[in-house]
């Protein structure tokens, strides 16, 4: 191999490791900076006080959501369920039982696809709809946009509602590495004070992920001294 190969092959290995370990970490510079860039989105709480909100997405699911419950119990936390508003009248019980539990309700939107895809009369209708659904279980203030991506004109909408949208700062790839002890590394290695950890109920095994994951990382995060709670309560750490 000559030698100016054998530079790009070294210039190619030093990118690509680059690029993984730049993908592994979510250092919460680049979700400030994401929000200086793309203001609308709450990403994380500047605070010093060792506490993260616990966030979970694309519930209610008939075989999980009621496990992950049982898991928050049994630990003492309290999270932020973003549901999908289209499945809320098969599960009813459940949700009542969320909510009296002390969790809160979010809204992501009527059905699990990409908000930031549809038009804007499309994305109020089914936004309000939703919000009307949820609202039915008590106050409901945050939302999450579906796929995580949104715009302008998604943020007035919700704005004009009372809302605050709210993506995260720990998001550790559930729905698209079938792996519970890669998330729980990739938590653990990138947590700080806080951040808003997004995870994911629902089919696909992500729910039953979920509730191993929990599990396995609700005391590792307390043991770290750190306190996991709603959106509500970490919001207010940064007031």
């Amino acid at each position: 191999m000559q030698y100016w190969q054998k530079i790009g092959l070294g210039i190619g290995i030093i990118g690509t490791l680059f690029l993984t370990y730049g993908g592994l970490r979510q250092p919460q510079w680049i979700f400030r900076l994401a929000s200086f860039l793309k203001p609308g989105a709450l990403f994380f709480v500047d605070t010093e006080q060792p506490v993260i909100a616990l966030t979970i997405d694309d519930g209610p699911h008939i075989e999980t959501t009621d496990a992950i419950l049982q898991v928050l119990e049994r630990h003492g936390v309290k999270a932020t369920f973003f549901m999908l508003s289209d499945d809320l009248p098969e599960h009813d019980a459940t949700i009542r039982r969320l909510v009296a539990s002390g969790h809160e309700l979010g809204n992501h939107m009527t059905e699990d696809e990409a908000s930031i895809s549809l038009s804007s009369n499309e994305f109020k209708d089914k936004f309000l709809r939703a919000d009307g659904a949820l609202s039915g279980y008590g106050p409901v203030s945050w939302f999450r946009p579906g796929m995580g991506w949104y715009n302008d004109a998604m943020v007035n909408v919700i704005a004009g509602e009372d809302y605050q949208l709210v993506l995260g700062s720990l998001f550790p790839y559930d729905p698209h590495v079938p792996s519970v002890r890669f998330a729980e590394w990739f938590v653990l290695t990138n947590l700080d004070p806080g951040d808003i950890l997004v995870l994911h109920d629902g089919p696909k095994n992500r729910g039953e992920r979920t509730v191993d994951l929990l599990g396995r990382l609700l005391p590792k995060i307390k043991a770290r001294g750190y306190r996991i709670v709603t959106l509500t309560e970490l919001k207010s750490y940064g007031e």
